[in-house]
């Protein structure tokens, strides 16, 4: 996935998308600006990313054999066909937060997408095919095998701000070898399949939790997304949730692989880098909405987290 922006062309195209792609009515070759990709990171696992300006109006189609995708737009609309199916994925309101959509085929379809000429697209999708599931051991009578059964059947999730902050890493990613990047994507595919699996219906409970645990942790998150603890102290959130803030603390590091100041700082960078590019804000105003005092800290930080500048960022727009 690392590579520049750069004019994308007709000719290009197949090699980054999905075997068997056709497109339809473009008036030139020129397709996008920015960069575009698809890898088969293990058998039954493919990831589809995107991050460019659509230079003009036409058709993409692919056939798409059965499987199970979560395709999470961060930025941009667009419509879509699955056979019969119609779908817009993406926001019309740039201020609300990116959501996840969950859509199961038991058989195999035509997927049919609309280009817009001006239109910018941020987005991933991660697939699994039945022989990863088959491969994984997924029981029978799982909530996971009934969606996987309910063909077309689209499911709205609202993805973590932690994992939001993985795909915005995905889509710039630090500098590694061929190897460790695949890796490194493999790594975040599964993360963001995982979550999404989980808020498929009966979610499995967190390793080495009870019921209660786990449903307690799921609150703390719904009340760290909301932001309304953001200027609280651990003590408080502890007490908010009705446990000693050294027990939170371990279960949640645990489950998330972070403290929960940590999940704090990304869900505030993530807020900062999403005004940068939908708003426009300045620098120094994103910084502030992060809560850091210092504009030099608060790019450390965001670079650190991104792998981009807030600077290279708002150069976007």
């Amino acid at each position: 996935m690392q590579q520049p922006d750069h004019l994308i062309r007709r000719g290009e195209l197949p090699a980054a998308s999905q075997p068997g792609l056709r497109l339809a009515r473009p008036e030139d070759d020129r397709l996008f600006f920015g960069r575009v990709g698809w890898v088969q990171l293990r058998e039954g696992l493919s990831l589809h990313w995107s991050d460019y300006q659509e230079l003009q109006d036409f058709v993409a189609e692919n056939p798409v054999q059965p499987r199970l995708s979560f395709v999470l737009f961060l930025d941009g609309q667009s419509e879509v066909n699955y056979g019969d199916l119609a779908l817009t994925f993406g926001q019309t309101d740039r201020r609300q937060r990116p959501q996840g959509v969950a859509l199961a085929m038991t058989e195999p379809v035509l997927f049919r997408r609309q280009a817009r000429r001006g239109r910018h697209i941020r987005k991933l999708v991660v697939s699994l095919a039945p022989e990863w599931f088959d491969h994984a051991g997924a029981e029978a009578g799982s909530a996971v095998r009934r969606f996987m059964q309910s063909h077309l059947t689209p499911r709205v999730w609202q993805p973590s701000a932690r994992l939001l902050t993985l795909a915005e890493q995905m889509l710039s990613p630090t500098g590694y070898d061929p190897l460790l990047e695949r890796l490194y994507l493999e790594s975040r595919a599964l993360d963001i399949a995982c979550e999404a699996l989980g808020s498929l219906g009966e979610a499995a409970p967190e390793a080495g939790l009870r019921p209660q645990e786990g449903l307690r942790l799921q609150r703390l998150q719904e009340l760290l997304d909301s932001g309304a603890a953001d200027a609280w102290t651990l003590e408080r959130i502890a007490r908010e949730m009705g446990v000693n803030a050294g027990t939170l603390q371990r279960q949640f590091r645990s489950s998330r692989g972070m403290t929960i100041f940590e999940y704090q700082r990304a869900r505030r960078l993530l807020q900062a880098r999403q005004a940068l590019e939908r708003e426009g804000i300045s620098v120094n105003e994103a910084a502030w909405r992060a809560g850091y005092n210092s504009p030099a800290n608060f790019a450390t930080a965001f670079k650190r987290q991104f792998g981009i500048s807030p600077r290279q960022v708002r150069g976007r727009l």
